[in-house]
């Protein structure tokens, strides 16, 4: 039973996340709940302060580097309407989930129009993080 278990936390993958925040606290709660959220293998969390640095991110790792992105709504330089919009330029086909204190309809909308895959609201709690990560089978 014990090489079983063995066996089968090796062929578990680290779940690599692009987290999109321009906010401090929030990357640190985000990447808290991430790394207790994703069991067995783990989480690489790679961080962009702004939408431009999060494309370029993408742009740099091609199209496969992430197994999801969350991206805030708000942040200097570029939105994360106008970076996912770029993404999927890009072809990339990644999970993007919005983030946004903005929860209106037609904030969501916005989201969705742009590219992304799902919205929650913030703040991010552990049990939106796991309904998140199950939708996407990454945990």
């Amino acid at each position: 039973m014990a090489g079983a278990a063995r066996a089968a936390a090796a062929q578990r993958r680290v779940v690599r996340v692009l987290l999109v925040e321009d906010e401090e606290i929030h990357r640190v709660l985000a990447r808290a709940l991430l790394k207790s959220a994703v069991g067995g293998g783990g989480v690489e969390v790679d961080e962009a302060g702004n939408g431009a640095e999060a494309v370029r991110r993408v742009r740099e790792g091609g199209a496969g580097a992430y197994d999801l992105i969350i991206t805030d709504k708000q942040m200097p330089v570029m939105d994360g309407h106008e970076a996912t919009r770029q993404i999927r330029g890009l072809g990339v086909t990644t999970p993007i989930v919005g983030l946004s204190s903005d929860c209106r309809q037609s904030d969501v909308n916005a989201f969705l129009e742009a590219g992304a895959d799902d919205f929650t609201p913030k703040p991010l709690s552990k049990e939106k993080l796991n309904r998140i990560l199950a939708k996407f089978n990454l945990a």
